[in-house]
């Protein structure tokens, strides 16, 4: 008889036989727990989701579908196989069978007819090995974590020892490494660009605790001075970076440990900004390493929330205010995103006493990295191929509850659903091949969108992808977002792995223009085919469209007009018009705000057409029904020609909606067409700085070219879609849909750089510069543009303070 702790072994027997699996679980299943599969799909799938669960693995070859060379192929491709031992067990005699199996990785070959006694025997030894080998592998993870906290240790007493001399609080070396690994953690959940690994972490927040060394060189009354440092001064405080550099790159040349090169960027360049304008090298942009960019925005970050001698601390709010607004200077924005995402955290973490937990933390999964890279260093990395980390897994689908959330295995081709999105969607949790599967509840067209948005907008840069759909769900059509996140192998050429999934009802809040009352599902589709058959009797095109996401729900063509039908046939109701995207002057829009009827003018080609749009509601949700003539006969034309025609409707739209002098729209067209817009993102106001002094100093004339100049620089920096209003004088608003939060405040730095190198051939004394606030995500337009003004006049007081 075994003793306890094999009792509780659990193994998983694999065998198309079912005679075969009964004669083996009777043989075992005093000793030990018993796990079955029929064939090799059913056994990955069983692995899959329980292989930390499975000690040993009882296995046939020859089986249906997946083999039991098949299974050990994945098995060993994951790596389970390392810890997860397999005993075949078949009646294949040949060498190049067996000789295969322990290639792959197989532990023992048992050949039939066998014996209970060697069966037993055989696992039992088995069992007893791994056993040993896993407590062999935990005691030299202990060793490994005692060493590597002893490390952090010391460097943790060298860097409080410059910090006192600092006449520092001796927190803010624990907050650097706090704030400094929270921001890294939230980093690569947002982006693979910098691939860190759990060690990086851990050598990065331990090495920005040395970011300050050089100091230990500074001289006390300068270092400790109470009041504002004179120019000469501050020049022998900025020497720190450098003398830090050289301290380590001595002790690099002697010991040369990844701790030190880590070590050394951030001692050298946590003083660098984004925009180049740092020391004391001016690097700029990426060349800045990221141990650098992160421990500078910690660094700033804890300096502006702690008393200084020099100073008192400022509120959490309002550090972030001057972060946030570039007052410290410009960090990455993706950076600061996290920093903006972690703020809870950070204010939970931060507190007067010393929490270590969370670099215990840290450790430990950094410790578990560096002994499996050790043991494995010598074999081919399959873990790269590893298609689902549990990292990413946790912190995507732990983001939110009560919606359907999945994921696919491109390697091994199978579908998993959590309990409740298989139960909301009537399928099973586990799903191999899931191709053939039917998708009636997304719809073929659904899943078209969803593949052409993953090959068209996600990347190992951009893994995330969200699309917005209405669809039915067992139920009446509700709107849901779709989240997609990508998953890529740790290869040196990234490959596409599987994806995570997340479907969400947003219905409520989509709907939140309309009021409750309306918030009714249509059901009278009858009736509604009938009033579009009638008036396509004397319109050409009649169309019901959802204006929430200008999806056609129902249209008629007056009969003969093919080419219209087929226009017609797109389900976005700008297609029509041959755009790919909502039209700015939208008619339909316009309707549904009012709560009534509008028309207007609208050319395509060579054609014109007239659009009436009325505000409808039908089963108490509001719609608007669009009744298109297209102008065949002059009619619209009167007495003019149509090129005539279509050249004073450019033309007055041109004199009514456009500024004459820079070519942006002007605050006519904000009045009468932008303010009314419901889908825009981004917002950002600009002002021209010291305008009015070049004006008065130069003249018109260069305030003129000045215009012109920071228009055509705002114009070269966005995408034609963009909306460029100037309001007046030199104020300038900029309207921006359908563009990821990250790049809108990407493209505010690039519009502030490009400004600055504004060249005037006529003025070369004219030195340009902007103030830019941009907020995104506000509606309507007038509360954005609010804000956006409030942080605009942020930006260009902290210029001013800054000269």
């Amino acid at each position: 008889m075994n003793n306890a702790a094999e009792k509780n072994a659990r193994i998983l027997i694999v065998d198309d036989s079912e005679m075969n699996r009964d004669m083996l679980s009777d043989m075992l299943s005093d000793d030990y727990d018993i796990v079955d599969a029929a064939n090799g799909e059913e056994a990955l799938s069983i692995l899959k989701e329980q292989v930390y669960d499975i000690d040993l693995v009882l296995l046939d070859i020859i089986m249906p579908a997946v083999d039991g060379f098949g299974v050990l192929n994945v098995m060993k491709r994951y790596d389970w196989i390392d810890n997860t031992p397999v005993i075949i067990i078949s009646s294949e005699i040949s060498q190049s069978y067996i000789r295969k199996a322990f290639e792959l990785g197989v532990t023992d070959y048992i050949l039939r007819p066998f014996d209970s006694f060697v069966i037993h025997k055989r696992v039992s030894n088995t069992l007893m090995l791994y056993r040993k080998q896993k407590k062999l592998l935990s005691a030299l993870e202990e060793q490994v974590y005692e060493n590597e906290k002893n490390n952090s240790m010391m460097i943790n007493v060298l860097a409080h020892i410059v910090e006192f001399r600092n006449g520092e609080s001796g927190m803010h070396v624990h907050h650097i490494k706090q704030l400094t690994s929270i921001l890294l953690q939230n980093l690569i959940e947002k982006t693979d660009k910098y691939r860190l690994t759990e060690n990086d972490i851990l050598l990065i927040s331990t090495a920005s605790s040395l970011h300050d060394i050089g100091k230990i060189s500074i001289d006390d009354k300068i270092l400790n001075k109470p009041g504002r440092l004179t120019a000469e001064e501050f020049e022998v405080i900025k020497t720190h970076s450098v003398i830090g550099a050289e301290m380590l790159q001595d002790l690099h040349n002697t010991h040369n440990y990844p701790l030190f090169d880590k070590a050394y960027e951030i001692c050298r360049w946590h003083h660098e900004r984004y925009d180049g304008k740092g020391y004391p090298d001016g690097l700029k942009g990426e060349e800045i390493p990221i141990s650098a960019q992160v421990t500078s925005l910690a660094d700033v970050y804890d300096a502006l929330t702690s008393n200084r001698c020099y100073k008192k601390a400022f509120s959490h709010e309002k550090a972030m205010e001057m972060i946030l607004d570039g007052q410290c200077g410009a960090f990455n924005p993706v950076l600061l995103q996290c920093l903006k995402d972690c703020e809870k955290q950070i204010l939970a973490e931060f507190s007067d006493s010393i929490d270590s937990t969370q670099d215990d933390r840290l450790l430990i999964r950094a410790t578990e990295e560096l002994v499996e890279n050790k043991i494995s260093s010598d074999k081919i990395d399959f873990s790269a191929h590893l298609p689902i980390a549990a990292r990413d897994r946790w912190n995507f689908f732990s983001d939110g509850s009560g919606e359907i959330q999945f994921e696919y295995d491109a390697i091994l081709d199978v579908l998993r659903l959590t309990k409740y999105g298989a139960k909301v969607l009537g399928l099973q949790e586990l799903t191999m091949h899931p191709r053939g599967l039917k998708q009636g509840y997304l719809g073929a067209q659904n899943i078209q969108t969803i593949l052409d948005a993953m090959q068209s907008e996600a990347s190992l840069e951009k893994p995330v992808v969200k699309i917005k759909k209405h669809i039915s769900l067992n139920g009446p059509r509700r709107w849901y977002e779709i989240r997609i996140r990508t998953l890529w192998s740790n290869e040196e050429n990234p490959k596409y792995t599987g994806i995570l999934g997340r479907i969400i009802d947003i219905n409520d809040s989509e709907l939140a223009i309309v009021p409750p009352e309306y918030r009714i599902s249509e059901n009278d589709d009858a009736e509604i085919r009938q009033t579009i058959s009638k008036l396509t009797q004397v319109f050409d095109v009649v169309r019901l469209v959802d204006i929430t996401d200008n999806e056609i729900i129902r249209s008629g063509c007056k009969p003969g007009n093919e080419e219209i039908i087929n226009a017609c046939r797109g389900d976005k109701c700008y297609a029509i018009w041959g755009k790919t995207q909502r039209c700015k002057n939208c008619v339909s829009s316009k309707a549904f705000e009012k709560r009534g009827q509008v028309s207007k003018l609208e050319f395509a080609d060579d054609s014109i057409f007239q659009i009436i749009s009325k505000y409808v509601e039908i089963s108490g949700k509001p719609y608007v029904l669009e009744m298109i003539y297209k102008d065949n006969d002059g009619v619209l034309l009167g007495a003019y020609g149509k090129t005539d025609f279509m050249d004073n409707i450019v033309n007055y739209n041109r004199q009514l909606y456009h500024d004459a002098l820079t070519g942006a729209y002007n605050r006519h067209y904000y009045e009468e067409q932008a303010k009314s817009m419901r889908y825009i993102d981004a917002v950002a106001m600009l002002d021209a700085n010291n305008f009015k002094g070049i004006n008065d100093h130069y003249g018109h004339a260069a305030g003129d070219c000045l215009l012109k100049a920071v228009c055509e620089s705002i114009k070269e920096c966005i995408r034609s879609s963009d909306i460029l209003i100037r309001l007046g004088g030199d104020e300038f608003v900029l309207l921006m849909a359908n563009i990821p939060e990250i790049v809108f405040y990407q493209k505010i730095t690039e519009i502030k750089q490009r400004i600055s190198e504004i060249k005037l051939p006529d003025y070369p004394d004219i030195k340009c510069a902007a103030a830019i606030g941009g907020v995104y995500g506000i509606q309507p337009i007038e509360n954005a543009l609010t804000e956006a003004d409030r942080l605009m006049y942020l930006d260009k007081n902290a210029s001013k303070e800054g000269k």
